[in-house]
């Protein structure tokens, strides 16, 4: 039995008609609108993109293995991840604070950098105790776990201070 070869004429294939229809056209100006606020947000260079793009990814590591972990040990709860979420907002805004600053100062990216880099510093330092937390350890090089272990202690004892016992409900006094 021979198998069939799909044929394709040259219209099918350069048929460009089909790139240019609404949905596209909306979902190309909303993307050109965000890239271009965020470009400005955080100063305007693909650089500065590029670092925020890893701080942005490695926040979200933090965010996904934090909640398992918190899953595994039984302390998690909306009103932390609510916290986070604050939290989050708060990282993701002190840059464009160093950038507001690098323009009043005129200084290249200085105060920006030093902001990017605390919280990328810490944002690994925490994603690392969270995949330990969660059972992930294997994926992380044991220096990195030793550099973290105070880290890793700190979060188990927070999370074994939350944690969440339920309240019993006393038969006795139905009457």
């Amino acid at each position: 039995m021979r198998e069939r070869i799909a044929v394709f004429s040259y219209k099918e294939i350069f048929n460009i008609g089909e790139l240019f229809n609404v949905k596209i056209g909306a979902a190309a100006f909303l993307a050109s609108g965000v890239g271009g606020f965020l470009s400005w947000l955080y100063g305007g260079t693909t650089y500065n993109l590029m670092c925020m793009s890893a701080l942005i990814l490695v926040i979200a590591f933090d965010w996904i293995s934090g909640s398992v972990a918190s899953k595994k040990d039984g302390t998690y709860a909306s009103v932390y991840g609510l916290q986070g979420l604050a939290r989050t907002l708060v990282m993701l805004l002190l840059p464009v604070f160093g950038v507001l600053m690098d323009n009043i100062f005129r200084t290249p990216n200085i105060v920006f950098f030093l902001f990017w880099g605390g919280l990328l510093y810490h944002t690994l330092n925490s994603m690392t105790a969270n995949f330990t937390r969660a059972g992930w350890d294997k994926l992380i090089p044991n220096w990195a776990i030793e550099s973290v272990s105070s880290e890793i202690k700190s979060k188990i004892q927070r999370a074994n201070s939350r944690v969440i016992i339920p309240e019993e409900t006393n038969n006795d006094s139905k009457e």
